[in-house]
């Protein structure tokens, strides 16, 4: 029997995979899937606006609770906090290494 090279068969997956989350983050923004959910928030903060200003006129007792909804579910856990602590130290690396570079390079032709 003979072996099947699989030594580099895990990266092409891996660009598979990232190639599919590309795609369909490009159609997701150029569908204005996107821009959609702000509009439909927007509109919620008009209409809760337009009540309050309703409100006001008629002299009713104005409270913000009643005109501002909170409506962000909170989804983090052990693997989004782990993942958020991540992308923060890579930006604290990239942006140390980066500004160290551009002091080397200010360096060399100052």
């Amino acid at each position: 029997m003979t072996k099947k090279k699989t030594k580099g068969l895990w990266i092409l997956k891996l660009l598979g995979i990232l190639f599919v989350v590309y795609i369909s983050l490009t159609i997701a923004i150029s569908t204005g899937y996107y821009e959609a959910k702000l509009s439909e928030k927007t509109t919620i903060t008009e209409e809760a606006m337009q009540r309050f200003e309703e409100d006001v006129r008629n002299g009713k007792d104005v409270d913000i609770t009643d005109y501002v909804t909170d409506i962000r579910k909170d989804y983090s856990n052990g693997t989004t906090k782990a993942g958020v602590m991540f992308s923060q130290t890579i930006e604290t690396v990239m942006s140390k290494g980066i500004n160290g570079m551009l002091k080397v390079f200010k360096s060399l032709f100052t």
